[in-house]
């Protein structure tokens, strides 16, 4: 965000929009002086900063950008006071002995001030004047700089444009095609005041704006330009605004942008990725023992929003597994209007599979309504892993049942030489289970089934001719048959040399000193 006085607009009838800085040459050269200019005043005050970048306005460039990209600048500078002493403690200490002795009227009198405070502070004269408005922003010295380039800078330059904008809009209306989790995270942290509407299997979401507000303006403003950034990280996205410029004024202007004009000239500059988060030590504990259960199910920390009548709701975790999906709500207790706000919202969710895990001692009374729609588990200190594996295990199992009878009605056929039951399951979309059955049921012509590996018949005797013209006096290494198997495309060497009659001999534990030999036949 920019100061008002720097925010640089063109109007056209009915319609308002930022003038951004184009990718020019020009611009760019501007951005990347600046840049140097700021890294060549490390260790210097700021207030020659300021005079080195005054003298860029000079030279004929305009005033609102050198300013607008310098106030973006001016957030990558860590300051510092070299001062002596505390600036706040000279000061006392000088007015202290000038009102004792009364205020100096001539330059000896103020010498004598002066000598006398900084005696007291245990620091020269010299240090002590130095010190007296050393915390002054133009007395501050330059500390560190961390750089940018000079395009990333230009682009965070028209995001800032757009954002400060969007402080005299009455609404916020977009549409984006990915980001939503971080997008009403981010709605959620500000507390803005949404409304939300499914639009071609994705959300069309309109933000109030701080116009549209009687009080707070000014920090419900900057909160809403807060979100911006995230909204426009996105790959793809449309932002229409409702604009009100002047108070007072009836007409109300439209801002539209949208990332395929707009997309290439601005951009949030890039933030560290932080890990998962967890809004209370329930939740981690919870996932971290689900995870190490290795279940085949894929537990996601907050995962896509759910519509809630027109807002959303994004649960605690979801469970995706082959297509199916199951999500988990954790509720504590903060305070008794938040858990009147959870049981509303938890009683508006559609048809949604979904877990509500409960603290028992606070929460049951408040959730037992919803109990017949969602399925509730109630827990003391954590949550149970059991009826959470039940109920995915019910929800598999019916998913298995399903698929099985899609699958008897399908023609199916394999084209490969060997697979094993996971390809083929993860090609026709369905869980093994389903697969494993349909295969107890069903041969496939010209194929073997070896537990969950599917092998030509003609590849099965190919194998077997191959190591039947290698054995040495009825017995061969397991090593080198585990190799001329892999060799011709098996795999599971010791379920086919079983398959085929081969006994294994084993001397010890030792792989390779183990022996094979021929005691039946395929």
């Amino acid at each position: 965000m920019l100061p008002s006085g720097l925010l640089i607009t063109r109007r056209r009838r009915d319609r308002i929009r930022p003038v951004y800085a184009l990718l020019s040459r020009e611009n760019l050269g501007v951005a990347r002086l600046l840049i140097q200019t700021y890294e060549d005043h490390v260790g210097r005050s700021k207030g020659e900063l300021g005079e080195a970048v005054d003298g860029l306005e000079e030279l004929g460039y305009d005033y609102r950008y050198v300013r607008g990209l310098s106030a973006i600048l001016d957030r990558r500078c860590q300051l510092e006071s070299k001062t002596a002493i505390d600036s706040v403690k000279a000061r006392r200490q000088v007015f202290e002995i000038a009102h004792e002795k009364g205020l100096p009227t001539t330059p000896d009198a103020r010498q004598a001030v002066l000598h006398q405070a900084a005696l007291d502070l245990g620091v020269t004269a010299e240090e002590l004047e130095e010190s007296l408005y050393g915390d002054l922003e133009d007395e501050l010295i330059l500390k560190s700089f961390e750089p940018v380039d000079a395009e990333a800078l230009v682009k965070q330059y028209n995001l800032s444009l757009t954002q400060t904008l969007l402080f005299y809009s009455t609404e916020l209306t977009f549409d984006v095609t990915e980001n939503w989790q971080n997008i009403f995270r981010q709605i959620k942290w500000l507390g803005l005041i949404y409304t939300i509407w499914r639009n071609n299997g994705g959300y069309q979401v309109r933000v109030d704006g701080p116009t549209s507000l009687f009080k707070l303006n000014r920090r419900y403003g900057t909160r809403l330009a807060k979100l911006l950034p995230t909204v426009v990280q996105s790959q793809e996205w449309i932002v229409k605004g409702k604009i009100l410029r002047h108070k007072g004024e009836r007409r109300l202007l439209t801002l539209e942008l949208d990332s395929k004009k707009h997309g290439g000239l601005m951009e949030a500059l890039a933030s560290p990725k932080e890990g998962t988060t967890y809004d209370s030590l329930v939740e981690r504990d919870f996932a971290d023992r689900f995870r190490a259960l290795h279940t085949g199910w894929k537990l996601t920390r907050e995962p896509e929003p759910i519509p809630v009548g027109r807002q959303v709701m994004i649960p605690d975790f979801g469970f995706r597994k082959a297509g199916l999906m199951v999500y988990m709500e954790v509720v504590g207790f903060w305070t008794p209007r938040y858990l009147k706000e959870k049981a509303r919202k938890l009683g508006m969710v559609g048809d949604v599979d979904m877990i509500v895990a409960a603290d028992r001692k606070l929460a049951c009374q408040k959730l037992d309504r919803i109990g017949e729609r969602l399925s509730v588990i109630y827990y003391q200190r954590r949550v149970p892993l059991k009826p959470v594996l039940a109920h995915l295990k019910a929800r598999e199992e019916h998913l298995v049942e399903d698929q099985t009878k899609r699958l008897r009605d399908m023609d199916f056929s394999v084209e490969k030489p060997v697979v094993e039951v996971g390809e083929l399951a993860e090609e026709l979309g369905v869980l093994k289970d389903a697969v494993r059955q349909v295969l107890r049921e069903r041969e496939l012509p010209g194929y073997v089934r070896l537990g969950d590996m599917l092998i030509e018949e003609s590849k099965l005797e190919e194998i077997q001719e191959r190591l039947e013209s290698r054995l040495v006096g009825g017995e061969l290494g397991l090593a080198e048959a585990s190799r001329i198997i892999e060799d011709m495309g098996g795999r599971k060497p010791t379920t086919i040399l079983r398959a085929l009659g081969y006994r294994i001999e084993w001397h010890g534990i030792e792989f390779r000193s183990a022996k094979i030999h021929k005691s039946g036949k395929l």
